[in-house]
């Protein structure tokens, strides 16, 4: 499992067990095969399945997870964004080539390596490699100090993606291991509900859709007709959607839980 994946389903576990008031327990552990991620148990003695699972481009799996391990930012004494020309691309390679562009244009007073002198590219190698391919693009701003990295953006018309969310998430089900995981829950025994909790990346939805800034959709997605509660939130979105009892709501993250004070 990515790191990726670790966390949607931290974050699944935390949401729909705050949502619905059950205790949410690890279930896919102690060599298990083909179990649902987690098990859902309510005070009356209900119980529940619930799987998660991260969609994603899947040629950006690899970098990804190292990025997030790394807060999604490289260490740098100034401020500056890379956003990468395409789906991957090769990580350390790049994030060398970065951090050298950052110290030497810090040192020329350039806003980007491209504005650096040709006799400073002539001797660094991997930087005028990193140029060449056209791997990313490196700009300063005004922010912290840090490479922020950023995906790369896929241009579209807005008009040409669906107004309905729910025509998005009926693609969602075509995706190869979905079936798999619809037939996970399907096969949990002595549940009375079945959760599906999606995480599709801001990289695999329309532009229209990367932020949470739209209308619940309004019909049901076909496909999703074995499950009791279908989940769904992306990494750009600051609340998520439910649909539940035919029916699609926007719910809010749960309060953050505050430390008592004198505790770390």
């Amino acid at each position: 499992m990515t790191g990726l994946a670790e966390r949607a389903e931290r974050i699944a576990a935390h949401l729909v067990g705050y949502e619905t008031g059950a205790k949410v327990v690890p279930h896919d552990i102690d060599g298990r095969q083909s179990a649902v991620d987690y098990l859902l148990v309510w005070p009356d003695g209900r119980r529940g399945a619930l799987e998660v699972t991260l969609v994603i481009d899947r040629a950006s799996i690899a970098w990804q997870g190292m990025a997030m391990k790394e807060g999604w930012r490289w260490p740098a004494a100034s401020s500056w964004e890379f956003r990468s020309a395409g789906p991957n691309f090769p990580y350390k390679f790049v994030r060398r080539a970065v951090l050298r562009a950052v110290a030497l244009c810090d040192a020329h007073g350039a806003d980007r390596p491209e504005e650096l002198p040709l006799a400073v590219l002539e001797d660094e190698l991997e930087l005028a490699q990193f140029l060449a391919e056209e791997l990313g693009t490196l700009r300063r701003a005004k922010l912290d100090p840090g490479v922020v990295i950023y995906q790369s953006m896929h241009a579209e018309f807005v008009d040409n993606a669906p107004s309905d969310f729910a025509r998005v998430v009926e693609t969602l089900h075509g995706e190869p291991h979905m079936a798999s995981h619809l037939k996970k829950l399907r096969r949990t025994a002595d549940v009375s509900e079945r959760h599906l909790f999606l995480v599709p990346t801001d990289d695999v939805l329309p532009a229209r859709f990367f932020t949470d800034d739209f209308q619940p959709p309004i019909s049901a997605p076909a496909g999703f007709g074995s499950v009791d509660a279908l989940w769904i939130w992306s990494n750009y979105w600051h609340r998520y959607l439910a649909f539940r009892n035919d029916s699609w709501a926007w719910v809010d993250f749960p309060p953050r839980v505050q430390a008592p004070a004198g505790t770390t």
